[in-house]
């Protein structure tokens, strides 16, 4: 029950918007996205139009039992709760169930239902972090979210002439872009905070590949060979890379070494004190800590101008907020500032806020949210629940560190202390406590990934396996408690604050994959390349065109 063009971001576009995952992987493997002309690719990564047309079409070109997916669909429906009723009468597959939910939207509608799949994922509810005298600033705020709707309006409106972004992930750096690449008398002055006290800007990875064998960075990213180089917990089983490489000695070296040298190629190549960008403030935007951490995120520099347009036409500052006024933003004086200690004011007509999303569900009371394994406020989850699971996570971590040594020395960075419980969910998809019960609910996206077709997929073959109760070696609950505080614990070692909500896997999206198709006992994304390919080509969307039939032989048959 959803609003169409919400999913695929129809109202999302903005000029200058493109994707971080290029032709080939931004696609599903039943049905191929046809590749955007070659003069609106750069290194494979193209305007994001592409992926919402493709998306429009998939929706309307799939159909199952005469109805497509698009009429399957309820439109403009917003869900209101979602309640669990322990008795119902519903027949499921000719037996009675004990248990169901009742979807209430659209305030007076509702639904009963025997299982649902949440795919509500982690970008739809903004985060506005609450600022000094907000309530004073007589300007236009909106979220990123927003601003593909408003775009064009505020391009047009001679009144508005000062725009503050703030945020320091891609997601900010695409809406500078977007207004410094305005032209003529549409360009505005561009203003871009980053805290001083948050995780730090973005880092950057570049669109071409660092080797002939790839097209671009992404290929040459997301192949089994670079996940040998990912210490995480993803697998029933190690590839012989990954136990030499995160196994011995010499193989954690050898990594850290690796990841020592991509981090200090990387800004090098960014050449952060640029002298073009030098009185814009360019060097604001070297993040804090190395790649490795992608504690302040990442993204792909994916158009030829993108970095020399920031650097010559935005203003960038790394300080932390004051306070607004009507007209205004007052930044308080960098903590390293030996020269000005004064706070710095700013004229603003727009901010636009780039701070990303709330984790919270909002359909779902918080003691129900924490019971299924999601994340609430931190005052919302009982005493004792938080007592289990941190005694759960206390000895996960020791294990972590036991496994992972090169996680016991994070670089220095600013902790922020967390406000929410961490995400709590077997393979992140399930309630632990469902798993040996009903199963009638899962969720879908609650993580973030560098590549969401990918583990799209993986994720709902496994969910549809384990909703029709297909996994039938599924551990015992004290086991699956286990597997989820090393997962939450885990994350937090790995990604640092990024990983403090344990659904961070930004770079493990191969390992992830292949441990949900690989308790499913699936193989055929791993065949027909040899053991070569298969360690080094890129993993395409086409890799997994073979899993569904080879789901309805094993399963179904």
């Amino acid at each position: 029950m959803v609003d169409l063009p919400n999913i695929l971001l129809i109202e999302r576009i903005y000029q200058g918007f493109w994707t971080q995952t290029p032709v080939k992987m931004a696609e599903f493997s039943d049905r191929s996205m046809p590749p955007p002309p070659i003069e609106d690719q750069y290194h494979g990564f193209f305007p994001a139009q592409y992926s919402t047309a493709y998306l429009e079409e998939y929706v309307d070109n799939h159909v199952y039992e005469g109805h497509t997916i698009r009429e399957r669909i309820l439109f403009n429906s917003h869900v209101d709760n979602l309640k669990r009723y322990e008795v119902c009468n519903v027949v499921h597959e000719g037996s009675h169930s004990s248990d169901h939910w009742t979807v209430t939207y659209n305030t007076y509608h509702s639904i009963c239902a025997v299982k649902i799949i949440d795919a509500t994922g982690m970008t739809s509810q903004p985060y506005i972090p609450s600022l000094h005298g907000s309530h004073d600033f007589r300007g236009k705020t909106l979220h990123h979210k927003f601003f593909g709707q408003e775009e064009e309006a505020l391009l047009r409106n001679p009144s508005v002439q000062n725009i503050c972004i703030l945020g320091g992930a891609k997601s900010a750096a695409d809406v500078a872009y977007a207004f410094a690449k305005a032209p003529g008398e549409a360009r505005k002055n561009v203003h871009w905070v980053v805290r001083e006290d948050g995780n730090g800007p973005s880092a950057f990875f570049p669109a071409p590949a660092m080797s002939d064998r790839y097209a671009n960075s992404n290929e040459g990213f997301y192949n089994r060979f670079l996940a040998g180089f990912l210490p995480n917990t993803f697998g029933r089983r190690w590839s012989l890379l990954k136990w030499l490489l995160q196994g011995t000695i010499f193989g954690r070296w050898y990594a850290t070494r690796l990841w020592d040298g991509f981090d200090k190629g990387l800004r090098t190549l960014m050449n952060y004190q640029r002298e073009e960008g030098r009185d814009m403030g360019f060097a604001n935007l070297e993040p804090d800590t190395p790649i490795f951490w992608q504690n302040d995120s990442s993204g792909v520099a994916n158009r030829p101008d993108f970095i020399s347009t920031i650097a010559t036409k935005v203003q960038i500052y790394r300080q932390d907020i004051s306070h607004l006024s009507a007209d205004s933003i007052t930044l308080r004086p960098r903590s390293d500032s030996c020269k000005d200690k004064k706070p710095l004011t700013i004229p603003v007509d727009v901010i636009v806020y780039c701070t990303g999303w709330s984790a919270c569900t909002t359909f779902l009371p918080s003691d129900e949210a924490s019971t299924l394994g999601l994340s609430v406020p931190l005052g919302a989850a009982s005493p004792e629940t938080q007592k289990h699971w941190q005694s759960l996570e206390q000895a996960a971590d020791a294990s972590i560190l036991s496994r992972f040594p090169a996680l016991r020395h994070p670089p220095a960075y600013h902790k922020t202390e967390p406000t929410q419980t961490p995400f709590r969910l077997y393979k992140a998809i399930a309630p632990p406590m469902d798993v040996h019960s009903t199963r009638s609910i899962v969720f879908l996206g609650k993580m973030v990934v560098g590549n969401n077709f990918r583990t799209a997929e993986a994720q709902a073959l496994w969910a549809l396996a384990y909703l029709d109760g297909r996994i039938k070696d599924l551990p015992a609950v004290g086991q699956i408690e286990s597997e989820v505080a090393e997962t939450v614990a885990w994350d937090r070692r790995r990604y640092l604050n990024k990983g403090e909500l344990g659904s961070w896997f930004y770079y493990d999206v191969v390992d992830y994959a292949d441990a949900l198709l690989e308790q499913l006992g699936l193989d055929s994304h791993r065949k027909g390349k040899g053991w070569y390919g298969d360690l080094v080509e890129p993993c395409f969307a086409s890799d997994l065109k073979g899993l569904t039939q080879e789901y309805v032989m094993k399963y179904m048959t």
